[in-house]
């Protein structure tokens, strides 16, 4: 898994980043928050650890920003702080933490704090994830039937070798079919790019229940083989 740790103390990021690393997570860390800003508005990660009291963007508002923009809005986010009064609690979950730790730490306290995020982490990981996949896709919208090649595929979204004449925000039905599925998958999309050489990005719409798992078991399958 992949982590960025944010604290405006660089001994404490060395100290945490140490702990972590052999559990075999991936730790990026920085020691300002306006720089992690940044980061996290171009890079997605399956979880985030900051501290509260920080110059610049303290933790709230970082958390507030991560929450308010992709790629990282539904990443868990652990909260660092040594502060442990009710009222911190409260405005780190209405920020919009996930889980909490207070200093001093200790190897044990980080251990079981990321025993608790693990399973939040891996679901984000896999919903996030995108596959390469190739398969034909039937696509059709008013006035215009065609088929495209699908290039990867992932819980919200997948992407198309071309979309015939439609254009960014127009929607698509789409139906392919899956690995060991009898029956195809048949979903709604929106176009979210569509790139000059043709290449198209989709964004599902309130995939049925059936279509959801299907896609959601096959990303299940590879990113945890």
């Amino acid at each position: 898994m992949k982590i960025l740790l944010v604290d405006d103390e660089p001994e404490v990021c060395r100290l945490v980043k140490t702990m972590i690393e052999p559990l075999g997570v991936e730790v990026r860390t920085s020691s300002d928050s306006q720089e992690a800003a940044l980061i996290l508005a171009n890079e997605k990660f399956d979880g985030i650890m900051l501290d509260v009291a920080m110059p610049n963007l303290d933790g709230f508002e970082l958390t507030r920003r991560i929450r308010s923009t992709p790629p990282n809005q539904q990443a868990p986010i652990i909260m660092i702080t040594g502060f442990d009064d009710v009222d911190t609690i409260r405005r780190a979950f209405e920020a919009g933490a996930t889980f909490f730790i207070g200093k001093p730490f200790s190897r044990e306290k980080i251990y079981a704090i990321l025993r608790t995020a693990r399973g939040a982490m891996l679901a984000e990981r896999r919903r996030s994830a995108t596959l390469p996949y190739r398969t034909s896709v039937t696509c059709a919208r008013e006035g215009e039937r065609f088929n495209a090649t699908s290039i990867n595929i992932g819980e919200v979204g997948m992407a198309l070798e071309s979309s015939g004449t439609a254009q960014v925000d127009d929607v698509l039905s789409l139906e392919f079919n899956m690995p060991d599925v009898k029956k195809p998958v048949k979903v709604t999309g929106r176009i979210r790019v569509k790139e000059a050489a043709g290449r198209t990005s989709i964004e599902f719409i309130n995939p049925s229940d059936a279509g959801r798992d299907v896609i959601r078991e096959y990303i299940h399958d590879k990113v945890t083989e």
